[in-house]
């Protein structure tokens, strides 16, 4: 499978497990429980999910190209300075 294909099956894993995260938060809301020691925990616990499960989702988005340009840390910075060729380099004597 190629590169591109892997971060957008990783992207949909990640978004399902965020939509999850949400819908555990939405669930805790809904019932009214949000007084209990035990519901708190859950909305703590699905919201750290759902942030880590959105940055994820985020990074996989972005490195498949879907959100702006993915950086390339190997490639070189282009030179605004043209090189010197080897040819002019030997007829200057160096």
């Amino acid at each position: 499978m190629e590169t591109k294909g892997q971060d957008l099956v990783m992207a949909g894993a990640c978004l399902f497990f965020l939509l999850l995260s949400l819908g555990g938060i939405a669930a805790v809301l809904v019932t009214g429980e949000v007084t209990g020691v035990d519901s708190l925990l859950m909305l703590m616990v699905c919201g750290g999910m759902a942030l880590l499960f959105a940055w994820l989702t985020f990074s996989a988005v972005k490195a498949a190209g879907i959100l702006g340009r993915h950086s390339q840390a190997a490639a070189p910075a282009p030179s605004s300075v043209p090189e010197a060729s080897a040819t002019s380099r030997a007829a200057e004597g160096k």
